[in-house]
């Protein structure tokens, strides 16, 4: 099997943190956004005989050497998009690591995604889509299903509610060579919207000459593609147990600060007098001291002092320090401070 996973993109919507660095290398519940997703990947992209192809372009000498770093035991490739024209683009570029017989997994890097992925490949179909039902789709792309459950048509961003499965990022194709087939011909038939080659539309193309596809449901799909989404991404990783700082009790106990659980805590990161959690993710080398610090991301090497700091982003190696007060008001008093 092929897994290619698409990285290529600038992350405009992460500004400032996306200008100093590749937006899947942000943090979230005590790994990266592709660290996480490639270890809830293991049972496919560890498997004997299956490579990992890359497709980088904004920053992708910096993700390329973390992976090698983190990931070493990967059959890994690096190919590059030189022109940010797309999904569709993307995969094109990659073309040269699909094998006629090979099956092919697409997987997105923006965002975190748990399932059943042993269960995923079925040779009874021409691929599976992963989807994850939501109350309200419009805002996402969705697929259409018939009585016998297999897809239909494909709608990007419905204008109603009939249907609810949103299309998740993960994508599996039987046969690569139809697949790369089906991308040639929309990008030789210059099947754009504004400006970029949709991988919705190749679906349509495979659809039209007689694919079969159906549906598997996620287990967690969550968006880090916001500053807002990171945060909620956060919780609930948090929340469910991923990443989690287990001893993080007795830690707070030799460390003297309190801490309400869950929280990731990197193990060089120093915390003096402070409070933490919930929801909270403390990279390396940070160090806190006299804070308060609530459902936040607190990235590496950071320095936060005299603080209060809730549903917050901090980057790597910045300095946070507010004012420590002493006061002494008399009754009636109206103090307002900052």
């Amino acid at each position: 099997m092929k897994i290619i996973i698409p990285l290529a993109g600038y992350g405009t919507r992460m500004r400032p943190h996306t200008w100093s660095r590749a937006k899947p290398l942000l943090h979230v519940a005590g790994n990266t956004i592709i660290g996480h997703l490639l270890n809830l990947m293991s049972d496919l992209t560890e498997a004997p005989g299956n490579e990992v192809v890359f497709v980088v372009g904004y920053k992708g000498d910096e993700i390329e050497a973390w992976l090698r770093a983190h990931y070493p035991h990967l059959t890994m490739h690096f190919v590059v998009q030189e022109e940010a024209l797309g999904q569709a683009h993307a995969i094109w570029v990659a073309r040269q690591h699909i094998e006629d017989d090979d099956d092919v997994l697409i997987a997105f890097g923006d965002g975190i995604v748990d399932a059943h992925y042993n269960a995923i490949p079925d040779y009874s179909v021409d691929g599976v889509l992963l989807v994850q039902e939501m109350e309200d789709p419009r805002t996402f792309g969705v697929v259409v299903t018939g009585e016998a459950g297999l897809v239909t048509d494909f709608i990007e961003k419905p204008t109603g509610f009939e249907h609810r499965n949103v299309i998740a990022g993960i994508y599996w194709f039987r046969d690569g060579r139809s697949l790369l087939t089906a991308l040639q011909t929309v990008i030789t038939d210059g099947r754009q919207t504004k400006g970029e080659y949709y991988l919705v539309d190749a679906y349509h193309v495979m659809l039209e000459q007689g694919a079969r596809f159906k549906t598997q449901p996620t287990v967690i799909w969550l968006d880090a593609g916001k500053p807002d989404f990171m945060l909620e991404t956060n919780k609930r990783l948090l929340g469910l147990g991923y990443g989690i700082t287990e001893d993080i009790i007795d830690l707070s106990y030799a460390m003297d600060f309190t801490a309400l659980p869950p929280l990731f805590l990197h193990e060089t990161a120093v915390i003096d007098t402070s409070i933490l959690g919930p929801y909270v993710s403390i990279g390396a080398n940070v160090t806190i001291k006299n804070s308060i610090i609530r459902n936040s991301i607190i990235e590496a090497g950071a320095h936060i002092e005299n603080a209060i700091i809730e549903d917050s982003l901090i980057g790597e190696n910045t300095r946070v320090v507010g004012k420590h007060v002493k006061l002494f008001i008399g009754d009636n008093s109206t103090v307002q401070l900052g």
